[in-house]
């Protein structure tokens, strides 16, 4: 019985040594497959675009939460005054002369380009926000911003109106540039003939010409390695900014670096340009089938209706993010077309 007993207390007294051996070589692994993740993070990208803002980088910003109205009045007061095809966002028609032509375009476009041609690039808008909005003041100190823009045989007037409304409608010193990603268009007039317009016109715009046809996601990071301010902004290249649009979009960021932004997307006819507001928002999430799905904003976000709302998902293509934490993501996969 003795015998028995010693044989089971050194059976035991193996079995720990060898549990303990087992969780030492567990935890040394962990810390070797911990310490691959950190030598595998994206620290290339990030040093190779290191040039980018330094609002984050430098001294602490917005110490005493100081905030300002940012709205540009004086523009506000003179678009009232315009008149025109689309101004004011309303609807714009054609003549019948005009609808041969709107049909050959449409087929290249989906929308009606002849009508826009016939609208000012930089046409005035209805400010559809939330009456709290227009008291809102923001945080006086706000990061710089570089706007990009992907395009593929964009028809030119709403192109321009896209990098116009941007210009019209941001603090001159939040927008540092507005790069034009041309992923290898075919129309002529998106080569030379805009170098030289936006180069005459727009001298914060900049256009960087794909050598082959990349995809969107190659097209962004084309425009966000070439980048320099402190916050990323992509849009689409047929979408139009509207009233104090910018300031809504960088405070959350000038607050935490690590916050996406999206702003509310609105809707432009593609039959007769008018300008509508689309809903309050939701919140972004998918289904069992990975589809986008839209919910509806908790209670607590329909009490403030003029705060930022937390969503776990995005749709990606309108949104603002800080260069820095752009590029600690890794930036898009570049294996992404």
């Amino acid at each position: 019985m003795r015998r028995n007993t010693r044989v089971l207390l050194k059976y035991a007294l193996v079995g720990g040594f060898v549990l303990l051996f087992l969780v030492l070589i567990v935890r040394s692994f962990n810390v070797v497959d911990r310490q691959n993740l950190l030598d595998e993070s994206p620290a290339e990208p990030l040093a190779q675009h290191r040039k980018q803002g330094s609002f984050f980088n430098g001294p602490k910003k917005n110490v005493h939460k100081k905030r300002i109205d940012w709205h540009d009045y004086k523009l506000i007061e003179a678009e009232r005054s315009r008149s025109g095809v689309g101004e004011h966002g309303k609807p714009g028609h054609l003549e019948k002369k005009d609808e041969e032509m709107q049909d050959k375009l449409f087929k290249k476009n989906g929308f009606n380009a002849v009508l826009s041609d016939l609208i000012s690039l930089n046409r005035s808008l209805p400010d559809i926000r939330h009456p709290g909005c227009k008291k809102k003041k923001y945080l006086s100190e706000l990061p710089t911003v570089s706007v990009v823009v992907p395009f593929y045989n964009e028809h030119w007037s709403t192109l321009l109106r896209t990098a116009s409304s941007v210009l019209l409608r941001s603090p001159p010193e939040l927008i540092s540039e507005i790069i034009l990603v041309d992923d290898c268009s075919t129309k002529e007039f998106l080569k030379d003939q805009l170098d030289r317009y936006v180069a005459e016109n727009m001298p914060k715009v900049k256009v960087i010409h794909l050598p082959e046809r990349s995809g969107l996601i190659t097209a962004r990071l084309a425009g966000a390695k070439a980048a320099t301010a402190d916050v990323l902004i992509f849009l689409d290249s047929h979408t139009e900014a509207n009233v104090n649009w910018l300031p809504p979009l960088l405070e959350p960021i000038a607050e935490d670096y690590r916050t996406c932004v999206c702003p509310f997307i609105d809707v432009v006819a593609w039959d007769t340009f008018e300008y509508r507001a689309q809903d309050e928002g939701a919140r972004g999430a998918f289904d069992w089938k990975f589809y986008y799905k839209r919910l509806p904003l908790l209670p607590k976000d329909l009490a403030n209706p003029t705060e930022p709302f937390e969503s776990p998902i995005m749709a990606g293509g309108l949104f603002a993010i800080s260069s820095k934490f752009f590029w600690e993501l890794g930036g898009y996969d570049e294996g992404l077309d």
